[in-house]
Order: structure tokens, then sequence, then C-alpha cells
């Protein structure tokens, strides 16, 4: 029996897990981040039918939704700046004579 977990420590732990991500998010360890909500999510796929039931279950899925997007949108940002930026020359433009 010490094995088991009850619903609300699976809920608890993975509310810790999701918090620790973005928490590495913020301090710019997005690679420790990445791992900690991935498994996280595969705590929270194995587990989801079960916590349907628990009143928290919308707010953890909602946290889990908003963590990985905003690691996805840092990811996008993160490549656009690292591309080099294209040097445009400025098209001459021809005088007329009036």
């Amino acid at each position: 029996m010490e094995g088991e977990q009850t619903m609300g420590e699976i809920y608890d732990e993975l509310q810790d897990r999701l918090s620790l991500a973005r928490t590495h998010a913020l301090m710019g360890e997005r690679e420790t981040a990445l791992g900690l909500l991935r498994g996280a999510s595969l705590e929270f796929t194995r587990f989801r039918d079960v916590l349907r039931a628990f009143p928290g279950f919308y707010a953890l899925e909602h946290a889990f939704t908003t963590t990985r997007c905003s690691l996805e949108n840092e990811s996008e940002n993160t490549v656009e700046y690292e591309l080099p930026l294209a040097v445009v020359k400025p098209k001459h433009r021809s005088k007329k004579a009036a």
C-alpha cells in the first residue's frame, strides 16, 4: 500500500512540476523547463481519466496548455532573433526633370 498515491497527491505533484517548469523557463533554463514539462505531461496523460473527477482538473489542464504554449512561443521567438537580419539597400529614386 505504500506505493499508492491519492488523487490529491498526484494533482499536487503535477502542479509543483508545472510551477517548477515555469520558474526554470523564466530563469532562461529552457531545456530544463521542457524536460520538466514533458515528464509532467506524461503523468498527466497517464492519470487524465482519474483526475477528470478531481475538482481542480480544468485548472490543471489550463496550466498545462498555457505552459506548453508559452514555451513553444519562446522557441519561435528565439529562432526568429537568431536568424541574421537581411540588409536591405534603399532604392535610388531617379530624379525627373521638371
